[in-house]
């Protein structure tokens, strides 16, 4: 039988899914590029993978509503949850640290926490650590809350982390103004998410590897993440797009396309640093 969308809820008795034919980020027009083929093994379903006209955002059609996106997250869902990564920090946790971890402890807040590699690495070095993650796999760190809403918003947090959260969210924006709200004057945030310019993604369209709905609902150009930090009070201080591998002198030949892939910045995953104003 074939899968709807109604398959994809879950139980979830709101609104579950909306046609998205403009931007989420500029609101500009769109066009089809190709098919997003979801994540569950169970129920397959062609979404369509929209590109902006203007701001070069790419994004799936219908989009899933935040509120089904959470629920399906609570419940740990195979429509939003893939494999784990390594048991170790990853490379854009890696800049965090060696950019951070010599400041005086302050506060720091984290939006999905996830195994909390680097979570729990900042509450080690005596910072005043809060987070937010809806997975139970979260609540063995201290301070960490299952909603954005239940933050105490005098927060006011010096350090902001937002690593591969920003493609699992249906209004990025939304979200970004929401972490405006808790910031500090002149707070740093550290995002991470994927380069729907990288090399990759041109190479490989419905087949490249950050095609992932639901898990991954939104995808990110240079100017679309730039002006969704923008839109949000936030300006851009540093971006550079990773391939997730650390930049080693090739010794091989099979070493020397993913080192240059790397040293030209056409890596699957924007790390991105920006400035609250």
């Amino acid at each position: 039988m074939r899968t709807t969308l109604s398959d994809l809820t879950e139980g979830y008795s709101g609104e579950s899914f909306t046609p998205s034919l403009v931007c989420p980020v500029c609101a500009g027009s769109s066009r089809i590029l190709h098919l997003a083929s979801n994540i569950h093994p169970d129920k397959p379903y062609d979404f369509n993978f929209r590109v902006c006209s203007t701001c070069r955002h790419g994004w799936i059609d219908p989009m899933p509503t935040q509120g089904l996106l959470n629920h399906l997250y609570a419940r740990g869902s195979r429509s939003v949850i893939g494999e784990w990564g390594p048991n170790q920090l990853t490379i854009p946790e890696q800049v965090c640290a060696r950019r951070e971890m010599k400041r005086t402890p302050a506060r720091y807040f984290e939006l999905g926490v996830g195994q909390g590699h680097l979570y729990q690495l900042f509450v080690e070095r005596g910072w005043k650590c809060t987070g937010v993650d809806p997975g139970n796999w979260a609540g063995r760190f201290p301070n960490v809350y299952r909603d954005l809403s239940e933050v105490d918003p005098t927060l006011s947090a010096d350090l902001m982390v937002v690593f591969d959260v920003l493609e699992h969210v249906s209004d990025p924006v939304s979200v970004l103004r929401s972490l405006h709200k808790l910031a500090a004057s002149k707070a740093r945030l550290y995002c991470a998410m994927p380069n729907r310019e990288s090399l990759r993604a041109r190479r490989d369209r419905e087949k490249w590897r950050m095609v992932r709905p639901l898990g991954h609902v939104n995808y990110y150009s240079k100017k679309s993440i730039a002006l969704a930090l923008k839109l949000a009070g936030f300006t851009v201080r540093y971006v550079h797009a990773t391939d997730l591998n650390e930049l080693r002198f090739p010794r091989r030949r099979q070493d020397i396309k993913p080192a240059l892939t790397e040293t030209l910045g056409l890596g699957d995953q924007w790390i991105v640093i920006a400035e609250r104003y």
